[in-house]
């Protein structure tokens, strides 16, 4: 489980070790998810769509813990800890489970717990240019990692699933605390945030991203299987694929200032993923779209903290406005799934993709249409 950090440091992180656990923990968590639909929806006899549940009660409680909790506690190495030890044992429980109702209310808890962790490690980075690479690198390593060996342990079922999750959460439990750089940010009642609209609207343009995307992306590997015949095994290499496509992206991130024609190139990609016909498509587009994708996000968040009174001023709004997309893209993608038509719905995400890409070029190119695009007085 530690070999994802071992090849991250590898590459010269800037991130301290608790931090990069903590984004392994939480990333291996939201890599899972795909490959948990179709055998919870075998053990609990219960349709995909319905057992993406489980999605919406972990990216809503991330996303309220990460918009609410900046609010009321202030980030630290213990509260980093504490909230580990959560996600394990909310990992642990999960695996011991019968009830699916009991294991959504679980799955709030790692949610939850996933959140604060999240949170407390985008404030830190966004406030080192190589903090924010290697964070960004992590979600994509870990896929690039985890996807072919959760596919293998989901044969077993998803309790062994869980199980994995749990011992992927127990590293940041055990190490060395990491004081916050940007500690001071997360006072409660201290928070100010600039005037700047053009934030509002790159916030708006994350939520579009995440939700049209994670639409297609959380029934991809059902997805695959139905339309284009391609099983577990062989579309765990293509979140591989994606994985690598995104870790590469994440590394020459910073060597662009143009994130949003990236993002919107991942918009026809995610269309191939599905609608190309042949199971080769599935793997190009899955790879690009990876590519693209990380390419572009680490550019809209350095775009908002150039226009922010400091850098970390909306780290946990930009990640908490992307929790709530993934929240609102399993209710999405499940009336498509439970109809069968997975062709619509790689259409429908492919255009939000690249409709939320068109923003960030408009927010970039079109100065004049949203001013203020720099920070102004600030308002608590």
């Amino acid at each position: 489980m530690l070999g994802p950090i071992r090849s991250l440091y590898a590459l010269r992180p800037g991130a301290p070790l608790s931090l990069l656990l903590s984004a392994v923990a939480t990333a291996l968590m939201f890599v899972a998810t795909p490959f948990l639909l179709p055998e919870l929806a075998a053990r609990y006899e219960v349709t995909e769509g319905f057992a993406s549940m489980i999605s919406v009660a972990q990216v809503g409680a991330f996303s309220a813990t990460t918009l609410l909790v900046p609010r009321f506690l202030a980030p630290s190495g213990r509260l980093l800890r504490v909230t580990a030890a959560a996600l394990f044992i909310a990992n642990l429980v999960s695996a011991l489970q019968t009830s699916f109702g009991a294991l959504v209310a679980v799955r709030l808890v790692a949610g939850g717990a996933a959140g604060v962790m999240t949170w407390i490690m985008w404030l830190d980075a966004m406030g080192s240019p190589r903090s924010l690479a290697s964070i960004s690198s992590v979600g994509p390593l870990v896929a690039l990692v985890g996807a072919p060996m959760l596919a293998v342990v989901g044969e077993q079922g998803d309790r062994m699933i869980y199980l994995t999750l749990a011992v992927g959460a127990l590293p940041p439990v055990l190490a060395p605390l990491h004081e916050p750089l940007n500690k001071s940010l997360g006072r409660p009642g201290k928070r100010v945030v600039s005037r700047s609209r053009s934030n509002r609207v790159l916030l708006g343009a994350l939520f579009l991203l995440t939700m049209s995307g994670a639409s297609l992306f959380i029934f991809e590997a059902v997805a695959a299987a139905q339309v284009l015949g391609v099983g577990s095994v062989a579309a765990s290499w293509g979140f591989s694929l994606n994985a690598a496509g995104g870790l590469l992206g994440a590394r020459l991130a910073s060597r662009h200032t143009r994130p949003g024609w990236w993002l919107a190139s991942a918009g026809p990609a995610a269309v191939l993923t599905i609608v190309g016909g042949r199971p080769v498509f599935f793997f190009v587009g899955m790879a690009w779209w990876g590519f693209a994708f990380w390419m572009g996000v680490p550019g809209v968040l350095q775009m908002m903290a150039e226009r922010s009174l400091d850098p970390g001023e909306r780290a946990g709004d930009a990640q908490g406005i992307m929790a709530i997309g993934r929240t609102v893209a399993p209710t999405i993608g499940a009336g498509f799934a439970d109809a069968g038509a997975y062709i619509p719905l790689a259409l429908v995400s492919g255009i939000g993709v690249t409709v939320s890409g068109a923003i960030v070029m408009a927010v970039q190119e079109g100065r004049e249409l949203l001013p203020p695009t720099v920070p102004s007085a600030p308002r608590a």
